[in-house]
């Protein structure tokens, strides 16, 4: 055998498809792997013209092929990009499955006279197995790549939950405190103020009686005796004494008085036994929010009041709405630098309920806006707020199938308005 019979013997047997065209496409030339696939295309196996053969695929390759005519270079086709050029089959060597090959297919200049390229061989290239592969990979990598975003997402709804949680663990802490306090505070506030309202009477019954020993001392005219009583009285300060002494114990009484005030608001605003759902008058968990937080707004803010004279009670939380309460209360005075107004307007329709909570403070920005809801997204400085605190009043309105909408202006304020419909216990369970 001749060489040159031995090399058309390889190329006839190549596990690569060889076909070489000339100007007009038409095949000059191609070996085993094109014409015993032939079989499966649509068309007559002694067609001789390549664009004919392959009509789907005519427009490219007659683009391909006329680059390689007209630019004297190589040119190719990937299997990224166009997967099935030729309508071949592959397959697999495992299951012998039948499924459409993917290509790589190289056209280069193959003849060439006078700097004229008179034919072009396209050298195809089964890449089925690779293909499959990579698609597989990539199929892989997208199913874990869906699967850590889920995740992801898992995990920050239950870092959020458990952190709600531990919020509202918090405020049941706080509730078990207030009722403790409550309780042992009270008994020592009871005496002392009986002790107090005591100890003014005997100090009205006392300055009594001096006040008639003085009056029997001037009667008695007794030069020395009245000297003797001036001198004492002056140097005991005793008409300061009488004077300031009554101020001294109202004021006592008035600060006790405060104290159980403080207390009472305390363990109305935590309502230890308010987990669960239950009527409850919205304007008196706000005013005893209002005491709760005081001192970090009366430095601040005055506090402007615009109530609906007739309010129906809410079917609610109580002790959860008063965390969003204190939550809008404590931001809205936070985004006063100097002072400021904080309005609070409630209203109510048959439907359903408003409570809009408005300050005169720095307002948020427009990108931000977008993002105040989210858990853990603050502008405030670090040490100064979790970022938790709207994202559980979002939180809490939403359980109790409400809304929280919010309004602001850079540098003027910002309003949120609560909108609570009126449940019934029948909607709840």
């Amino acid at each position: 055998m001749s060489n040159s019979q031995l090399l058309q013997k390889l190329a006839s047997r190549l596990p690569l498809g060889i076909c070489v065209v000339d100007e007009l496409y038409n095949i000059v030339y191609w070996n085993d792997f094109f014409s015993d696939r032939l079989s499966s295309v649509a068309g007559d196996k002694q067609e001789k013209n390549l664009l004919t053969l392959f009509p789907q695929a005519a427009k490219f390759l007659q683009k391909k092929i006329n680059s390689v005519f007209v630019l004297n270079n190589a040119s190719f086709s990937y299997w990224e990009h166009r997967p099935h050029v030729f309508d071949f089959s592959s397959s697999r060597p495992i299951t012998g499955e039948e499924t459409a090959m993917y290509q790589n297919i190289e056209f280069f200049p193959l003849d060439i006279e006078d700097n004229q390229v008179k034919t072009v061989c396209l050298i195809v290239q089964d890449v089925t197995e690779l293909a499959s592969y990579y698609q597989a990979q990539k199929s892989l990598s997208e199913q874990l790549e869906h699967e850590h975003a889920s995740l992801s997402l898992l995990n920050r709804k239950l870092e959020t939950a458990q952190n709600q949680l531990l919020q509202s663990e918090k405020m049941a802490a706080i509730g078990q405190l207030a009722a403790g306090v409550a309780h042992e505070i009270n008994n020592p506030i009871g005496f002392v103020n009986s002790n107090l309202q005591s100890l003014q009477d005997y100090n009205n019954k006392l300055l009594k009686l001096l006040s008639f020993y003085q009056k029997l001392t001037k009667k008695i005219g007794s030069p020395p005796y009245f000297l003797l009583e001036q001198d004492m009285l002056k140097r005991q300060q005793f008409e300061f004494i009488s004077s300031d002494l009554p101020d001294l114990i109202n004021e006592s009484i008035e600060g006790l008085e405060r104290v159980a005030v403080i207390v009472k608001s305390l363990k109305s605003f935590s309502h230890v036994d308010s987990s669960d759902w239950q009527y409850a008058n919205v304007i008196e968990g706000i005013e005893n929010t209002l005491k709760i937080a005081a001192n970090q707004i009366k430095y601040k803010a005055v506090i402007v009041r615009n109530y609906q004279e007739i309010l129906p009670e809410l079917y609610c939380q109580p002790m959860q709405l008063n965390q969003v309460f204190l939550n809008l209360l404590v931001n809205a005075a936070q985004a006063i630098e100097d002072k400021g107004e904080i309005k609070i307007d409630v209203s109510a329709t048959d439907a359903e309920f408003y409570i809009v909570i408005s300050d005169t403070g720095s307002g948020i920005a427009p990108q931000d806006m977008r993002k105040i809801f989210e858990p853990f997204y603050t502008t405030k400085p670090v040490g100064t707020g979790t970022g938790l605190g709207l994202s559980l009043s979002y939180s809490i309105v939403q359980k109790h199938k409400g809304e929280i909408k919010v309004a602001s202006v850079l540098g003027e304020g910002t309003s949120f308005t609560v909108i609570l419909p009126i449940l019934s216990p029948e909607s709840i369970s």
